[in-house]
């Protein structure tokens, strides 16, 4: 990177000796959107993957600098969310067409942080007038006191264990196989985006658009909602 950072420099310089740090951090940036651009309509699978993987590091860290960061803070789980759809968005968009994306490469990891705020600002929206429950949120709350009720408090483990397979029962209730793999895999046995994808022999980009849309169908679920109004308590 380092070269490829000087090179660019010795076309750019115009006579100045020393370039500052914005632009070297500007010439990087385009240097690596290029890379991740290339990568990103790879049809190699691995590449892809491999890009997709530090796009969502790349947005995640993207996010948390946006003007809705403090928003994202106190809700992780709206977060993902977010995330979710920007990756499903741009998964799908490469599939339907392999040169999707900005014409000029150099500005991709720019299209794709508009995207991100474009959803971001969807989102808050609409939690602002639909506010509703998130599994991440409850999984986290669940593994947290599991352990510890199994041996000091007896009854409420069991009411846990209870509710848990509720949720279980409420996953099992999509039709779609793959949703129910997903969400099964992911809450249950605790196995990441690139171990299920590995699993299933499928993309770690199929695996965040079935999570994505097996979530909000279980959102829309009433009885799912009052399971996890229970696992609260």
């Amino acid at each position: 990177l380092t070269e490829q950072i000087l090179r660019e420099w010795m076309v750019l310089r115009k006579g100045v000796d020393h370039p500052s740090h914005q632009l070297l951090t500007r010439i990087a940036l385009r240097i690596c959107s290029r890379a991740l651009c290339q990568a990103y309509r790879s049809p190699q699978i691995e590449v892809r993957n491999a890009a997709f993987a530090n796009l969502r590091r790349y947005l995640e860290g993207s996010l948390r600098s946006t003007g809705y960061a403090s928003t994202f803070q106190q809700n992780a789980s709206a977060a993902e969310d977010v995330l979710q759809q920007v990756l499903e968005e741009m998964y799908l968009s490469v599939t339907r067409n392999p040169l999707a994306g900005p014409d000029d490469q150099a500005s991709f990891l720019k299209w794709a942080q508009t995207a991100l705020i474009r959803h971001a600002h969807a989102y808050v929206q609409k939690r602002e007038k639909e506010p509703c429950f998130s599994l991440e949120k409850q999984q986290e709350q669940y593994n947290d006191i599991a352990d510890d009720e199994q041996h000091q408090n007896p009854q409420q483990y069991v009411e846990r264990q209870e509710l848990k397979q509720a949720l279980k029962d409420a996953i099992l209730s999509l039709h779609n196989l793959r949703y129910r793999q997903v969400l099964l895999y992911t809450y249950l046995a605790d196995m990441n985006e690139s171990e299920l994808a590995d699993l299933l022999h499928v993309s770690v980009q199929e695996i965040y658009m079935w999570r994505y849309r097996a979530l909000r169908a279980l959102r829309n679920k009433e009885e799912l909602m009052q399971i996890l109004q229970a696992w609260r308590e």
